[in-house]
């Protein structure tokens, strides 16, 4: 009965070791993974999860919403309100997950996948339509009538009698699609 004892002892203490290298490993790659990770790619896991997040950008302006899409320069957010906003990577400063507490599982990391499309492409295709727009670019804020887009500016037919706006694209850091009105 004594082999039979050794044997049982064995077989557990492979098991045990089996799950701690099982654990050993799953942190391995979750380390990895991070390591290789990039802001385009975590907000793409988010997107994925459908989380809330709130994203705040370097001038500190935040944003709560979901993100309904990554692309090679910005991310769009859904907010509660039902609208649009979309972020310039380069101005985002950082970004969490609403209501994650301490316990909660980081998002999965990527390097791509993103869509292939550069927020001035959206911005042109969005022109035709002339959106009411609010734009945030440093310290500047213009609201109004989106009109066109160049290579390397907008134009937005401002509110108030404002007359047009003519914004940097090089300082943009978001556009909010507003309701009409």
């Amino acid at each position: 009965m004594d082999g039979v004892g050794d044997l049982e002892r064995w077989a557990a203490d492979a098991r045990a070791r089996e799950v701690a290298d099982a654990r050993v490993r799953e942190r391995w790659l979750r380390a990895q993974g991070e390591e290789e990770s990039t802001l385009a790619g975590v907000l793409l896991a988010l997107a994925e999860r459908r989380e809330t997040v709130m994203v705040t950008t370097v001038s500190g302006r935040r944003h709560r919403g979901v993100v309904t899409g990554v692309g090679k320069d910005f991310a769009a957010l859904g907010t509660p309100k039902g609208q649009s906003t979309l972020v310039t990577l380069a101005a985002v400063a950082d970004v969490r997950v609403v209501g994650d507490g301490p316990g909660a599982r980081p998002a999965a990391t990527g390097v791509g996948g993103e869509l292939g499309v550069r927020l001035v492409d959206v911005l042109a295709q969005a022109a035709g339509q002339r959106p009411r727009v609010g734009v945030q670019a440093g310290e500047a804020a213009v609201v109004g009538d989106l009109r066109a887009v160049g290579s390397d500016v907008l134009t937005v037919r401002a509110d108030g009698g404002a007359g047009v706006v003519y914004v940097a694209l090089a300082s943009l850091s978001e556009v909010s699609f507003l309701a009409s009105g």
